[in-house]
């Protein structure tokens, strides 16, 4: 399915969904331009490579249009609104995948836990606390158990990506991915911090915190840290096999 054109395709689909997911909580025009190239691209990259899951991103695309106009009136259906779009990137992630036509090392899979593992379970760990950051945001539950998700999944992508590093003969594309989803991680983590500390002050002030450009950025570093594990997950299945298939 390796195809340039798509790939190329897809990797806009992914900035644009980026830039879906920074101007939400905003609105206004620049939602509506990015909503609206986002929309161009998905139909390209469904037509084009005809695939299940770029008919199911459309799919998912349509879902959140119709939700985006319920989220002001609807706490749930804004958490629900919230999810999508990390799991619109991911998809998309997937399909740059799918389509690039580049190549790496083949390597064994010498770790343990098994790298295969690691990077299988982070994207829907990761998912999960995407999930659990929407209920807290929109005020269905305490930072408790998010800050608990958060450490579970930090934990998990720091052993995936130590586990890439120190894998002998592992190539540099495993490896730059590696890296990207590391920082990627650290800053959603340093961001989260930051807006949690301000809406606790914004609360003692006794003021109504409205949305930060650093709530806005946790949210898009969320998204990102979901769709380059995705990114992982899919490189590691391709090119790091088990020791017994490597022997073979």
């Amino acid at each position: 399915m390796a195809n340039q054109t798509a790939f190329r395709l897809c990797v806009l689909a992914v900035a644009a969904s980026v830039a879906v997911i920074a101007t939400g909580p905003f609105g206004g025009k620049p939602h509506l331009v990015s909503s609206g190239l986002l929309a161009v691209l998905l139909l390209a990259v469904a037509v084009m490579m005809r695939h299940r899951v770029a008919y199911f991103s459309v799919l998912l695309f349509l879902a959140s249009g119709g939700t985006g106009r319920l989220v002001k009136t609807n706490p749930a259906v804004a958490a629900m609104h919230e999810v999508i779009g990390p799991v619109l990137l991911s998809l998309l992630c997937f399909l740059a995948v799918m389509a690039w036509s580049g190549t790496d090392a083949e390597v064994e899979d010498s770790g343990r836990p098994p790298l295969r593992s690691l990077a299988r379970w982070a994207p829907p760990v990761i998912l999960v606390q995407v999930f659990l950051g929407a209920l807290y945001r929109h005020a269905f539950m305490g930072i408790s158990l998010h800050v608990f998700g958060a450490m579970v999944a930090g934990a998990l992508i720091m052993f995936a990506g130590i586990s890439v590093m120190i894998l002998p003969g592992v190539g540099k594309v495993l490896q730059r991915v590696s890296w990207a989803l590391l920082g990627v991680t650290f800053l959603q983590f340093f961001f989260g911090i930051y807006a949690y500390l301000n809406r606790i002050a914004a609360e003692e002030a006794g003021t109504v915190a409205g949305v930060s450009h650093i709530a806005v950025s946790h949210i898009v570093t969320g998204g990102l840290t979901m769709g380059l594990s995705v990114v992982l997950a899919l490189l590691v299945n391709r090119y790091v096999r088990p020791a017994e298939a490597v022997a073979a």
